[in-house]
């Protein structure tokens, strides 16, 4: 309600009004309303502008009632309680115009809480301070900090009148001003990349900031279609500034890739110093300040003599080596000098030991000249020796290779990352293959690059409304999509890319390289690749489909999918029909075939090898020629057959014999609550207690893992941690040999508080909460029409679990849901009849769908289909509290429209279209907007701006397909611009004013749990030199080691060594097994190292802990969590083949025994614990600790078959 005032104390601020309101509104006058009550003052302005306002003004309630009870008390004539305000007494009343009060105003001060008065008036008066705020500077100058601490000054711009140092509170930013020629441009800091500042009068004569940076810094200048009036009064609908790679000044475009993380602004004046250490202060950003004094020199290190001559040396390179070298250089791990000294070793290894072998060395070198950072009186020749110590250690080893494990399509892929001011290369790493890259000789992956376009620290690009994000991503990725990538001199051209990288901006490139086909040498290059990948043009069942260039190219990305592949000659191939409905408007079919038991089998034996004596999958998803989509056994089937249905058909290509698996169901999955499906539900009428119930039963297990490692383990387990080392299982082992805990193990310790921390986190920051006894199972159909519309099967058999069939009412979803309608609740119907096709085959681990009724429940469920989706779901027998109070008819989920042109798409074509995605992907904006209006919102969900949303939502999802983007301008905007709590990036408190305190069920399970205080984990070490020790020693020296080893510390050792020397009959390791052993161990270290170097979300100097590897979690905080969530989940890619190749060489070929196997494995962990202080030690403990486990019930199960 909006009451008008009147008779306002002219000498009264508004900030003191508000206080004085206060005083009466938070009384005991009103007590019986919600604590704090939120109001808005507005006082109307002094036309003389003499005064504070005119005597008059608004007082703004949130409701009607609270607008009431307020008038009874003050507002009658005369009032009840007169209220006076400095030296008068205020009148009031209803206001005329607008007695509801202004929409916008009534929503805050709804949502907003009560922030005091006195708090707002310093928050304002520091915003206006900063925004005022301004220091001259008369140069600005770009260098290089070099390893004796000199700042080299490598590019310099002397200013123009008028250049200053601004600060920007609402971007939380540092700007530099600076004008070349009549054109402004603009140098964006944000205050979470300053790593330090060093404010100093330099020689008593040059008052002068240096920035040291954790990222580079943002380059700008004013929009061509900006005036300078849209500063002052900033249109909402146009961009005002274009974003730069670098600045147009002398040589920046050289060295600002090389430059951009130290930045030295000369100031006017030493006060100028002062004036900056107050408003850092006034920012919050005072600790990153120092008085430091850099000394400063020119010193030329990236000369464009020596950069032309590093180009001339690349060029003579062999490529692998030349990549090395600029993944070096481009780093920052050294500088261009260091670079051309180091040359003419390199020359001489490549010489000597070829190619392979040098550009191992300078990969590893990479690892250890980082390390050089941080330590004191370093010089060239520190970095030559460190240099030829990595040749001298690399030399010592079996093997150059990558490890990689036996079983798997795998290839090494060489990374590139595209930021906008610099090319960062990483690799090469072993991946899961596709197609393609199969089709050629493994020489030739080596000119396959994996291609990413990122902002700065690895970020994905994100809107803001005052860059032009669009006319950047046509300058910066345009050229090398539509042209050429060019490194070290040679050429890659832009081939295609799968649809789970497009969503990462990332893409594949190849150079061209020769094959011989039929004894005549031929080129390959990305024209003849995706020629040579099938035809696409006139298909009888996609007739447009090459006018469609999204739709092109999603067909192309067939090929680039990560597969396994399996070479199979299949006897049967059947093309069928579709299951449809009578009307043909929906297929119960969609995306799925099904093949034969015998088929399943084969492809299980020749995916698993070793390991194909556990029971075949029932479905795998698949990818065959050009046909794409699930097969699922049907018993009918006999031999090597398969039938695929027509909607798996989307390209021709010649037969093959060749069946790419994509992924095999051969276990089921977890279900997990998340906060758009809580919104969802809460809506429905599911109450919070049950959602509060089932985080309260997450937060007790977590706790009580430090208990018990049988605990630990489980809860493990359930959260997906630590499944690259197999932890969960090592765990329960050692709990069988009735060890309880590891008190002493500080490793285990500090993996248990990461593995708390990260479950901890997922369920504040997303509501990831487990529920027991509900499954997410793949969805196939039942092709032999045994199920009724509205019915299920499900059987679900957990790895060394008892087998379950659903039975009765399940509630059923599928992520990600928005629409009130994406649950339904079907029938189980349980345990498979005597007789039927179930009692066959039960297709476990998957949920089975009727093809009988009006419409598909897939199609029901987020517009679902066959095609690899995975369902959730609550059986309501076991978890009845999960009951809706109403279900809500699905949505129609029509197709999106397609972008069409009117002749046929080429890659040149499908680049723009990647472009216009990189801008135009609002998939995450739409659910987010979805999810906080449904919070801010009294109609929750059903707000007819949730419901719009809903359906801007399935067309962005169609979008990477369909080539029609959402419009931004689509979008409904939020409610208010204060939002709720839990939507509080983690690097930013809550308590800013501009977040509420959510009343919504996510809201309230998102303020009940705490988590534990986090230590950066990330601190950098000390400047000081660190000694270096050997890493190898001769088996002499192990051997003492290993007798040294102090086995009581303890007794969990010894019991350890006794169960395991049982099984080995006390025979000791032989000299190769040790030094097999210290070789293993050297290069498992060398890959976590790269690996923890890489995945890190910070610079390059950086690395992840050990620790952090092995649970396969990320403990540093970002504002972007996809970004981590990715990072993550290629660590636990990365470790789990790593993890797997150690495995795999415990094992060894067929001729080695199950106790070779042990005695292997125990004589790594004996290593491990020799070399227990190291890095990688700990971890490879646990990996060869596993193995020993795994050894011995081989070995037990072997003794079982024999009869002992």
């Amino acid at each position: 309600m909006e009451l008008y005032m009147q008779n306002i104390d002219f000498r009264y601020t508004k900030h003191q009004v508000t206080e004085e309101l206060a005083k009466v509104i938070h009384g005991p006058y009103f007590s019986h309303f919600s604590q704090n009550l939120n109001f808005h003052v507005h006082l109307h302005p002094d036309k003389q502008r003499v005064r504070n306002h005119n005597g008059r003004g608004f007082l703004t309630l949130p409701t009607a009632e609270v607008g009431r009870h307020f008038m009874n008390l003050y507002g009658s004539d005369p009032p009840r309680l007169p209220l006076m305000i400095g030296k008068g007494f205020v009148s009031f009343s209803i206001s005329k115009n607008k007695p509801e009060g202004r929409p916008d105003v009534v929503e805050r001060i709804r949502l907003q809480p009560y922030i005091d008065p006195k708090i707002a008036a310093a928050r304002d008066e520091r915003e206006a301070e900063l925004n005022k705020a301004r220091i001259p500077i008369i140069s600005v100058q770009f260098g290089w900090e070099c390893r004796d601490f000199v700042f080299s000054i490598e590019c310099e711009e002397r200013c123009e009148v008028g250049a200053g140092l601004t600060f920007s509170a609402e971007r939380r930013e540092i700007r530099v001003n600076l004008s070349i020629g009549a054109t402004p441009y603009y140098i964006a800091l944000s205050y979470p990349t300053i790593n330090t500042m060093h404010v100093h009068n330099y020689l008593g004569q040059e008052p002068c900031i240096v920035f040291i940076l954790n990222t580079p810094p943002t380059y700008e200048t004013q929009h061509p279609n900006a005036s300078m009036s849209d500063f002052i009064t900033p249109r909402n609908s146009e961009p005002k500034r274009r974003r730069l790679s670098y600045l147009p000044i002398s040589r920046h475009d050289e060295v600002a890739q090389y430059t951009s993380l130290a930045l030295r602004l000369v100031c006017s004046s030493p006060r100028d110093l002062d004036h900056f250490r107050r408003w850092c202060n006034t920012a919050g950003i005072h600790h990153k300040s120092d008085t430091f004094e850099y000394p400063v020199e020119k010193r030329n290190i990236f000369s464009k003599a020596a950069l032309d001559d590093l180009r001339i040396h690349l060029r003579r390179l062999n490529w692998i080596v030349a990549f090395q070298v600029v993944a070096l250089i481009q780093d920052l791990s050294v500088d261009v000098q260091e670079i051309l000294r180091l040359v003419p070793f390199v020359y001489r290894l490549v010489n000597k030991t070829g190619k392979a072998f040098t550009a191992m060395v300078l990969r590893k070198f990479r690892q250890e000249v980082v390390k050089l950072y941080w330590e004191e009186n370093v010089t060239v020749e520190t970095v030559i020796k460190c240099f030829r110590d990595t040749a001298t250690q690399v030399a010592k080893s079996d093997s150059i290779s990558i490890l990689k494990p036996t079983d798997g399509s795998l290839c090494d892929a060489y990374h590139v990352k595209i930021t906008p001011t610099t090319i960062l290369l990483d690799g090469p790493f072993p991946e899961r293959s596709n197609r393609v890259i199969r089709a050629y000789d493994p020489v030739h992956q080596e000119s396959f690059l994996r291609v990413s376009f990122v902002d700065e620290a690895k970020l994905s690009y994100r809107f803001d409304r005052e860059i032009d994000g669009t006319l950047f991503i046509r300058e910066r990725v345009g050229p090398i999509l539509k042209n050429e990538l060019i490194i070290a001199g040679r050429k890659f051209y832009f081939l295609a890319y799968s649809q789970s990288a497009l969503k990462e901006h990332s893409v594949w490139f190849v150079k061209p390289f020769k094959i011989v086909v039929d004894g005549r040498p031929q080129v390959v290059d990305a024209s003849s690749i995706i020629q040579g990948l099938g035809n696409f043009h006139s298909l009888s069942f996609d007739t447009r489909l090459i006018y469609c260039p999204a739709r092109y190219a999603a067909r192309l990305s067939q090929a680039f999918t990560a597969t396994d592949a399996v070479e199979i000659a299949v006897e049967e191939i059947i093309i069928k029909r579709d299951i449809t409905t009578v009307d043909e408007k929906y297929q119960f079919t969609d995306g799925v075939g099904t093949m034969s038991k015998e088929l399943a089998r084969e492809i299980w034996a020749r995916l698993k090898q070793r390991k194909a004596n556990k029971p075949a999958p029932g479905a795998y998803q698949i990818r065959y020629g050009g046909a794409k989509g699930m097969l699922s056994v049907d018993h009918t089937l006999t031999g090597l057959a398969m039938c695929l249905r027509d909607s798996m058909l989307k390209f021709d290509t010649v037969d093959s014999n060749v069946i790419e698996i994509a992924r095999a169901f051969d276990r089921p999955g977890a279900y997990y609550l998340n906060r758009p499906l809580i919104m969802l539900l809460e809506n429905l009428g599911v109450p919070y207690d049950v959602f509060k119930a089932y985080q309260d039963s997450a937060v007790r297990a977590t706790q009580a893992a430090v208990d018990s490692l049988e605990q630990a383990a489980h809860l493990f387990e359930t959260h997906g941690l630590g499944a690259s080392f197999r932890l969960p299982s090592v765990m329960l082992s050692l709990h069988k040999l009735s060890i309880d805990n590891l008190p002493e193990d500080m490793f285990y310790k500090k993996v248990l508080e990461y593995g708390i921390n990260h479950i901890l986190r997922d369920l504040k920051n997303h509501a990831r909460i487990p529920v027991p006894n509900a499954w997410t199972l793949v969805g196939v159909a039942d092709v032999h029409r045994y199920l009724q519309p509205e019915q299920i099967f499900a059987c679900i058999k957990p790895i060394g679990g008892k087998t379950i069939y659903l039975e009765g009412p399940v509630l059923i979803s599928r992520s990600p849901t928005i629409h009130p309608g994406d649950v339904k609740i079907v029938h189980a119907i349980g345990a498979p009849p005597a007789g039927s096709c179930f009692a066959i085959e039960p297709l476990a681990n998957t949920v089975v769908f009727s093809v009988l009724g009006d419409r598909p429940i897939p199609s029901c469920l987020g517009g679902g289909d066959l095609d690899g989706d995975v369902y959730n779901l609550i059986p309501l027998k076991i978890c009845p509290r999960f009951l809706p109070e109403k279900l809500c008819k699905p949505a129609d989920y029509d197709p999106a429209p397609k972008k069409y042109l009117n002749r046929p798409s080429t890659m040149s074509d499908v680049a723009d279209f990647v472009m216009e995605y990189i801008n135009s992907d609002v998939v995450g904006i739409v659910a987010i907007n979805w999810l906080i209006i449904a919070d801010q919102s009294d109609h929750g969900i059903f707000d007819p701006d949730c419901m719009k949303l809903a359906n801007l939502h399935s067309h962005a999802v169609d979008y990477p397909k369909s080539g029609e983007p959402v419009q931004l301008d689509q979008i409904p905007k939020l409610k208010s611009r204060t939002k709720p709590d839990w939507n509080a990036p983690e690097t930013v408190s809550t308590a800013t004013g501009n977040y509420y305190e959510s009343q919504r069920a996510i809201g309230k399970l998102f303020r009940a749990i705490d988590l534990p205080v986090e230590r950066d984990v990330h601190v950098e070490p000390p400047r000081r030199r660190r000694t270096r020790g050997t890493r190898q020693r001769d088996e002499n020296e192990l051997a003492r080691a290993f007798d040294s080893i102090n086995l009581g510390d303890g007794d969990i050792v010894e019991v350890i060594k006794n169960h395991v020397y049982s099984y080995l009959r006390h025979e000791v390791e032989d000299a190769e097994d040790v030094n097999a052993m210290v070789d293993l161990y050297d290069r498992y270290v060398s890959e976590l190292n790269g690996i923890c170097m890489t995945n890190t979300l910070s610079h390059a100097r950086d690395k992840l802990t050990e620790e952090e590897a092995v649970v396969g979690t990320i403990i540093q905080k970002t504002s972007q969590p996809r970004k981590r969530k990715d990072a993550m989940a290629k660590l636990r890619e990365s470790t789990d083949l790593l993890v797997r190749a150690i495995r795999d060489f415990f094992v060894g070929d067929e001729t080695m025994t199950h106790r070779d196997h042990l005695r292997r494995a125990w004589c790594a962990y004996e290593l491990s614990l020799d070399k227990k202080n190291e890095f990688g030690a700990k971890s490879f403990g646990w990996v060869a600790l596993g193995a020993a486990f795994e050894a011995i019930r081989n070995i037990e199960e072997e003794l079982k078959e024999m009869g002992y």
